[in-house]
């Protein structure tokens, strides 16, 4: 990219050479024949180009002869040194223009027949600053030499030492005709009669003279002509203090790695002072910058087309950064007036020079430049520093100005250049609104008058934009959907506003949910997801569907919760025993958040069920309980019985003998079995018998 000069065009040099005719005696036509050869010789020991301008005029008129004619240099050259085959040669000048000095040169009258060779010699000073455009150094040379005019025929030579690689960026190509001896030649094919000119330029980048600087994380290597040592000098001191503070007025890291930045002359960059190339990573500075320049240049690294898809936001950029410059080198950008050109203004069409263009191309280029710079300048007075590197900072990152909640959520991003319209929202969102700028319109209204942007354009935007905020307040923690994003970046601001009419109906339903469930953490639940994610009205009518079905079953979950929180008679209590109400309405949550509100009313319904059924549940267990106790009672009635009656009929049965038997006094334990499972045991006396006599035999 460019900074332009603040100095008028580098002219082309059309300072050839002309040997017109005057008569002596009147007014002669026809009277004569001419040929010029004219050599430009680059002289690299003395930094200068020699040029040598030979003429030859031979007289064929009938009575007339000539004595004087005049010869066009640059008005740089030296003093001409001029000779002729015969006789002596004055000279004296005549006039100068803006670029060229006519010279007049006397010699010994030409008479008819005869033949005059006139051979004119000046210097044209070409080393580092020197006026006029000429360039003869070991690393560059780079000037425009004019062919003879006003000749019958002419010859233009170009002569340059090896070493320099030769190119033709503007007029005649000249061909290469010689190289020996060191020199290579370049000439016309063949004599011409009309004037012309051939700009050359030619390189040597070996003989650059290479220093570096650092600057932070950035490394620069500096290529200056060894015949200015002051410029690479210059350059250091400016690149090792310009960084440090580019950085801080942008909040911009330089990218690191290492930037070339050579020497130039001011003819090389037509109209401007220095030109960045971002693909080679390298920067061009004429040799006569300054401060701000460079720190113009090297604010490029980052405003280069890479970042922003218009010139003017580049250059507007650019230029508002000269300002690290310090006072005495930058003045703020202040108003440029009325636009310099027909129509209105539009810094969207860029206006570019080069060698042809016009006074009027000029001013308008001037324009845009300033109105540009004041753009930047209005904006980041208006936002503040801190809101202007946020808003840098969230272009570098392609940061979409309309946020969409989890990153996860938000719309692709790319690494397209911003676009105008992408610029005005990250100002407006990341730089004006935080600054709390009165007016939403400020920004948007600059970008108007400028032509940027059309009134018709940014129909609908202002509300659309107020309507965007009230949504993000009341979202809170969460994003908003992808259908608003979407639709605010691309300017669709109808199709915004209706997505968001429907995302504060979902919103309404999110904050009722929270009152009817105080309790539950509506972050990060499958609903928000759903929310944030919906790229379409269609799909936010899906949300807003089963949002209305989660208030709905919040509202069960609440009964449930009172239900289960809620005072339990002791039937009820006896009824709940061994139901885990807890896990129930902890199931029910965990289907809410995972939006899944037909499962979780299902859960509620079964604590409330469960709550309801206790009182029943709780009766039936009492009278349960009752009966097994009383059961329990008489099964052991039943075994005591059992043992008397037992511990009887032995007695019974042992007095059935008829024997008086002497039984020694006993006690048996005896245990008998309850009809509830437990054991009584009881004791039972007896006299043990003594085995009766045998009976007599019969």
């Amino acid at each position: 990219m460019r900074r332009r000069l603040a100095l008028g065009l580098i002219p082309v040099i059309l300072a050839g050479s002309a040997v017109l005719a005057l008569p002596a005696a009147a007014q002669a036509s026809n009277g004569y024949t001419s040929s010029s050869i004219i050599t430009y010789t680059v002289n690299l020991a003395k930094s200068e180009i020699d040029v040598t301008d030979q003429s030859k005029i031979r007289n064929y008129s009938s009575g007339y002869y000539y004595y004087a004619g005049d010869i066009w240099v640059p008005k740089e050259a030296g003093k001409i040194a001029a000779t002729a085959d015969a006789g002596a040669v004055t000279q004296h000048v005549v006039k100068t223009d803006a670029y060229n000095r006519d010279v007049m040169l006397n010699f010994q009258p030409l008479y008819s027949g005869h033949t005059r060779t006139l051979t004119a010699k000046y210097v044209i000073p070409a080393g580092p600053g020197a006026s006029g455009g000429f360039r003869a150094l070991k690393a560059y040379t780079g000037f425009c030499a004019s062919s003879p005019g006003g000749v019958d025929a002419g010859t233009l030579n170009v002569v340059v030492p090896d070493g320099l690689t030769v190119s033709f960026p503007a007029g005649l190509v000249l061909a290469l005709m010689s190289d020996a001896k060191g020199v290579q030649t370049y000439s016309t094919s063949s004599n011409v009669a009309d004037g012309f000119y051939s700009c050359i330029q030619a390189s040597n980048t070996s003989a650059f003279t290479k220093s570096s600087a650092t600057a932070g994380d950035q490394h620069f290597d500096v290529q200056a002509w060894p015949e200015d040592a002051s410029w690479s000098t210059n350059i250091e001191t400016d690149l090792t203090a310009d960084v440090p503070k580019l950085e801080d007025l942008t909040g911009l890291k330089m990218p690191g790695g290492t930037v070339t930045v050579d020497e130039v002359a001011s003819s090389e960059l037509g109209d401007y002072s220095g030109m960045y190339d971002p693909s080679a990573q390298s920067a061009s500075i004429t040799e006569d910058t300054d401060n701000a320049t460079v720190a113009h240049e090297l604010s490029h690294i980052w405003f280069n087309g890479d970042l922003f898809a218009a010139t003017w936001m580049d250059e507007g950029f650019a230029r508002y950064s000269e300002k690290v410059a310090g006072e005495g080198n930058y003045k703020p950008c202040t108003d440029p007036g009325t636009y310099k050109g027909s129509g209105l203004a539009n810094l969207t069409y860029w206006t570019y020079l080069d060698l042809n263009s016009s006074s009027d191309d000029v001013a308008v280029a001037n324009w845009d430049y300033d109105a540009s710079c004041y753009l930047v300048t209005k904006l980041a007075d208006a936002m503040g520093p801190a809101n202007f590197k946020a808003v840098l900072a969230a272009a570098q990152s392609r940061r979409q100005a309309y946020v969409g909640g989890d990153p996860a959520n938000q719309a692709p991003g790319n690494k397209a250049a911003i676009t105008a319209k992408q610029l005005l929202d990250l100002i407006d969102e990341f730089g004006m609104t935080p600054a709390g700028v009165k007016d939403p319109a400020e920004a948007q209204g600059l970008f108007i008058s400028y032509g940027i942007v059309t009134t018709t354009g940014v129909t609908g935007r202002t509300d659309a934009r107020a309507a965007y905020h009230t949504l993000l307040a009341s979202a809170g923690k969460w994003g908003l959907p992808l259908a608003v994003q979407t639709s605010m970046e691309a300017w669709d601001f109808a199709t915004a506003q209706k997505a968001m009419a429907t995302a504060t109906k979902i919103l309404t339903l999110r904050d009722q949910i929270k009152k009817t469930l105080p309790d539950f953490d509506q972050n990060g639940t499958q609903l928000e997801k759903l929310f944030e994610s919906a790229k379409s009205a269609a799909d936010l009518d899906s949300v807003l569907t089963v949002a209305q079905a989660e208030a709905d079953t919040a509202s069960k979950m609440s009964e449930a919760t009172s239900a289960k929180d809620g005072s339990h008679n002791p039937l009820q209590a006896i009824g709940l025993l061994g139901t885990d109400l807890g896990a129930t309405m902890t199931q029910a949550t965990t289907e809410l958040s995972q939006a899944k509100p037909a499962d979780a009313s299902a859960s509620a319904q079964k604590v409330i069920d469960d709550v309801n059924g206790a009182t029943v549940l709780g009766l039936v267990r009492l009278l349960l309980l009752i009966v097994l106790l009383l059961l329990a009672g008489a099964l052991a009635f039943l075994g005591r019985w059992l043992m008397r009656r037992r511990a009887a009929m032995a007695l019974a049965t042992a007095t059935a003998v008829g024997a008086t038997v002497d039984m020694p006094a006993t006690t048996a334990a005896v245990a008998v079995a309850l009809p509830d499972g437990s054991v009584s045991a009881g004791a039972v006396s007896a006299e043990t018998a003594t085995p009766p006599p045998s009976e007599p035999p019969v």
